[in-house]
């Protein structure tokens, strides 16, 4: 029995560190001092959140370089407010813009203009919630009459056991030699 638990042991120690020399690092290459940033598509536009209802305020951010910010305007944006620096590198401007009470649900371009080149992503506006959207009220159905249980009457079986219980012969008991 031993035999076959040191040769199991090995098994498993083997199996263990051949994974580990798979994946080893080739520790020759020159190690970088930063990560290199996933590549970005610039200039940008983006919203937060980009489905929004009528009423509610989004968050514009423009990745674009400060003195080459122009215009950012959509049909659904009634007021804009004031560009600030919210990242420096990458430079990124961001904005609290008002959704007018009055729009309805739909897509609408939202433009940036970033020196000669306008960037545009979309707007979803969703409609409001209506008053009839809410759960009906459950409604309250006459109570039943309902008897209580009557205890049993005699005994709970009709031959009580005697002796004791029978659990089997321990044919499938393990014996340890």
């Amino acid at each position: 029995m031993t035999r076959y638990r040191s040769a199991l042991m090995v098994a498993a120690v083997a199996c263990g560190m051949a994974p580990a020399a798979a994946y080893a690092e080739d520790v020759s290459a020159t190690p970088t001092t930063s990560p290199s940033p996933p590549p970005m598509q610039y200039p940008f536009v983006a919203l937060s959140p980009s489905k929004s209802t009528p009423g509610e305020e989004v968050l514009v951010s423009v990745g674009c370089p400060v003195a080459d910010l122009g215009e950012v305007k959509s049909m659904a944006l009634d007021r804009i407010g004031k560009f600030e620096v919210t990242s420096e590198d990458p430079v990124i401007l961001g904005a609290v813009a008002h959704i007018g009470d009055k729009v309805k649900p739909g897509f609408y371009a939202v433009k940036a203009n970033c020196k000669t080149t306008t960037v545009t992503i979309n707007l979803e506006v969703v409609a409001l919630p209506t008053s009839s959207s809410k759960p009906p009220k459950p409604t309250v159905s006459p109570s039943k009459t309902v008897s209580p249980v009557k205890p049993a009457v005699g005994r709970q079986v009709s031959k009580i056991p005697v002796g004791a219980p029978q659990t089997g012969g321990g044919g499938t008991a393990f014996v340890n030699s």
